[in-house]
């Protein structure tokens, strides 16, 4: 019977889970969400590729959504904004049996891109494994809190990743994928970055909702992703309607971010450009047409084909920006690229605004000189 139980459990569990994995793009919406509150924000997503069809255009928006259905959630909006920055990386602490592995570990080197880009590769803090690990004390009933001893070989099953992730789990989730900009709007120093955190881990911030003393719904409260006064409700279980709605605030917020540093100071404005020329760049080197599609214009897609040396996405290179002297709204990129064995060249990318991408610029014309 208890085998029986089991595997009517599993065979739900994939059919629903499919929503979340590889299926085609829900173009045409979901016949379960007719009338349903965020019914525009789940087809929103939907359009997008964000969340996917499971062939029978379903998508069980009260079930609860899983850990691990999250995370594959969170990454697909993070690529949705910057692309694949860097390729996979396997994660010994996660198991390897487990479906959405993948986009997972994908997630993992996405997060950590971007952080070391923000803080310059100075600091050693890494929010991906940080995030893992206390979604890892969480599943073991602990306080999602800075342990006296860290248990070194901690390990999240597959079984621990198929549980419902509460909203206290869904904001430990999304306080890490958003480090880099907890970092920026804290004005920190790279040096300073795993003593702030540690703050949050330690739960020595102050107190604001009522039901719970946990740091970080209060910690992602500026990003209005959970429009809630006075109490939270850590302890309860998100539906899959309500982490969509979430996800959605989420790609807005970025889509804002992403523009903003293209118009701050130079500084953030050259952080911003290393993360659009490394996506664009290892979008080449991966062939991926629909990425290089929305960064590059067919033009500078041949010029590209035709470049006697082609950077490397995570290569060294340094970048400057100017504004074009005869319109304002054209950004040049420059980067240096030292190359010890074929000699060091320059690559000049001219950005055109475009809404083709969350970064409201594309790829136009690209002019390579050696040096």
């Amino acid at each position: 019977m208890m085998k029986r139980f089991a595997l009517c459990f599993l065979m739900a569990w994939l059919l629903v889970q499919a929503v979340w994995t590889n299926g085609a793009n829900a173009a045409a919406g979901f016949d379960d969400i007719d009338g349903h509150w965020a019914e525009q924000q789940i087809n929103e997503l939907a359009s997008l590729g964000i969340i996917k069809s499971n062939g029978k255009h379903l998508f069980y928006p009260n079930k609860p959504i899983s850990r691990g259905e999250a995370l594959a959630l969170l990454n697909r909006v993070v690529e949705k904004v910057y692309g694949s920055l860097d390729l996979p990386q396997r994660k010994e602490n996660l198991d390897y049996n487990f479906l959405l592995r993948g986009e997972v570990e994908q997630l993992l080197v996405n997060m950590k891109t971007v952080w070391q880009v923000e803080t310059n590769a100075l600091s050693t803090y890494d929010p991906g494994d940080r995030m893992l690990y206390y979604l890892y004390l969480a599943e073991s009933g602990q306080l999602i809190k800075k342990q006296q001893k860290e248990n070194p070989k901690w390990w999240l099953s597959s079984a621990a990743l198929q549980q419902s992730l509460s909203r206290e789990e869904a904001s430990l989730l999304l306080f890490h994928v958003l480090a880099p900009q907890k970092f920026r709007t804290a004005n920190l120093k790279p040096q300073d970055a795993a003593t702030y955190f540690d703050s949050f881990y330690e739960w020595k911030q102050d107190r604001y909702y009522r039901d719970t003393y946990s740091p970080y719904p209060l910690a992602i409260r500026e990003f209005q992703l959970f429009l809630t006064e006075k109490t939270f409700s850590p302890d309860k279980v998100m539906t899959r309607a309500e982490y969509a709605v979430v996800m959605k605030r989420l790609l807005d917020y970025y889509r804002i971010d992403t523009l903003a540093q293209f118009r701050a100071a130079i500084n953030q404005q050259q952080k911003i450009a290393q993360l659009y020329l490394r996506s664009a760049n290892l979008a080449w080197e991966k062939k991926d047409q629909a990425r290089l599609s929305v960064v590059f214009s067919p033009d500078a897609l041949k010029s590209m084909a035709a470049l006697p040396q082609v950077p490397k996405y995570n290569g060294p290179v340094t970048i400057t920006s100017k504004v074009d002297i005869n319109d304002p709204k054209i950004l040049w990129l420059i980067g240096f690229y030292p190359d010890p064995v074929k000699g060091d060249f320059q690559i000049e990318y001219k950005l055109e605004q475009a809404d083709a991408n969350a970064f409201g610029r594309k790829i136009t014309a690209v002019i390579y000189s050696e040096k």
